[in-house]
């Protein structure tokens, strides 16, 4: 759903805001029905808002306000940049009607503080127990259609919390200093666009249990986790953001058919981690000097798959500048990785642990070292293999692909890439069929094969076993003993 009001613009401060604003308010102007009314709020929100009719447009000038509930469709709109300061348990807003815009507030939160917590279950003891679990919040939506736009939130647990809501748009708006910037729990077709998120405890963006969420065109930066993180969600997108300074610029945990396109991390631990996420697309991405030295000087990942990550496309990212520029790390199997570009980086590519990944047509330049296979079983060519700028072998016959084997120069597999390429290699357009395809040719190593010995060792016993048969044996037609 496209929201009438939401501007294009990314919300951080002054002009853009007010022209965010001001468009808000013609929209609103255009879109209002011939029984809606406009009114003033006076010094008291809810009072107005007990007073108005679904549909109505609430103007709320500058000053301090008390907390309050928006319970009926109505579009409140602050100008000036009137302030609500939310107190324990509760919101600066709650919003528990559908088809509800909030627009134009300055909103200061309270951070997470469980004594407090107690000390007011204790004053408060006929509170349900539901509302006391609620975190500290700035904006609490347990409504649909709800629209959260041109807002700035500061020091809360939380700074948007929503659960169970479908469609809830947040846009152009600014998280500083909370624990938590937004939180979609269990929610469908939300969208955080434009919005600048900073200095959060724990995420800038945490998207968990919920389907067809939209994260774009966001800046997130120092948090102290993941800038982005999608959590036990699919169908999810997240695309032209740039996370900087976190610890992890954007995680997908245990997250499936999500596509992480067009974004720019750096300065992270991790810039693109996936860790237990299947059938995923992350492509076109830029990670680039991730590097910390909090525990490890110079340790840094720009895209790692994890954790039994499956049947994931990695395409067209750029990868330069961090410990290791791409990574496989432990159980992941049916990946291709095609046509990146790792630079400059300590190891190009790492793989451990892993099998039947198809890793070609990637330019790995300038890398300290170029690719390092471990313990694993993976292919390094199809009809072509990568580029590796310390490649030393021949190209007798012209047709651009060496003469000699690339061999893997770390690790303890004696992995080789047999078509290594003479010259980088791009990509202008991907078909990710003709990708699956080319996985189901190449990658057919069957983990079976691994149990060929006649015996093996298991602690002080030794265990005699055989190949188990994948069909049925074949005889040759008799043949008479005597002719």
């Amino acid at each position: 759903m496209k929201w009438p009001w939401s501007s294009l613009a990314c919300g951080t401060s002054g002009t853009d805001i007010r022209t965010g604003l001001l468009l808000s308010l013609l929209a609103l102007a255009m879109i209002s029905s011939a029984t809606a009314s406009t009114l003033q709020a006076g010094t008291d929100v809810q009072a107005a808002i007990d007073k108005a009719i679904s549909g109505d447009t609430i103007i709320v000038g500058p000053g301090q306000y008390n907390p309050f509930e928006v319970d009926k469709p109505l579009r409140i709109v602050g100008v000036g940049w009137p302030v609500v300061q939310a107190t324990v348990q509760t919101p600066g807003i709650t919003i528990s009607a559908d088809s509800t815009l909030v627009s134009g507030f300055k909103i200061k939160g309270v951070p997470e503080d469980s004594t407090s917590k107690f000390d007011y279950y204790m004053q408060h003891p006929a509170t349900t127990a539901l509302r006391l679990n609620l975190p500290n919040a700035g904006i609490i939506v347990q409504g649909n259609d709800v629209a959260i736009q041109n807002v700035a939130l500061s020091g809360a647990q939380v700074g948007v919390y929503a659960d169970d809501a479908v469609n809830l748009s947040v846009v152009n708006d600014t998280f500083d200093r909370c624990g938590t910037g937004a939180q979609l729990l269990n929610c469908r077709t939300g969208r955080i666009s434009n919005c600048r998120l900073s200095g959060c405890d724990k995420s800038g963006i945490d998207v968990e249990h919920s389907s067809g969420t939209k994260a774009e065109n966001n800046s997130v930066s120092n948090t102290s986790n993941s800038g982005i993180l999608l959590k036990e969600s699919a169908s999810c997108s997240v695309s032209n953001n740039t996370a900087s300074g976190n610890k992890e610029g954007i995680v997908l945990w245990n997250s499936t058919f999500t596509d992480v396109s067009r974004n720019r991390v750096d300065h992270s631990y991790y810039g693109i981690l996936a860790s237990g996420s299947n059938n995923n697309t992350i492509l076109d991405n830029v990670a680039e000097d991730n590097r910390r030295n909090e525990i490890i000087e110079g340790f840094g990942i720009g895209i790692s798959l994890q954790e039994n990550s499956s049947h994931n496309i990695l395409a067209r990212n750029t990868a330069s500048r961090s410990f290791n520029g791409l990574e496989l790390i432990r159980g992941c199997s049916y990946n291709v990785v095609y046509s990146n570009n790792a630079t400059d980086n300590t190891h190009g590519i790492r793989v451990d642990k892993n099998y039947n990944n198809l890793i070609y047509h990637n330019n790995f330049v300038r890398n300290t070292i170029s690719a390092y296979d471990n313990s694993t079983h993976n292919f390094w060519n199809a009809s072509v293999g990568n580029y590796y700028s310390d490649y030393r072998g021949t190209d007798g016959d012209g047709d651009g692909v060496g003469d000699q084997p690339y061999v893997i120069p770390m690790g303890n597999t004696k992995s080789v890439d047999a078509r290594p390429l003479i010259k980088p290699c791009s990509t202008a357009f991907l078909n990710m069929d003709e990708l699956k395809m080319a996985l189901l040719k190449y990658a057919r190593y069957d983990p079976e094969e691994e149990n060929n010995a006649p015996y093996r060792r298991t602690g002080s016993m030794i265990v005699i076993g055989s190949k188990r048969p994948t069909s049925p044996p074949e005889w040759p037609d008799s043949v008479p003993l005597f002719s």
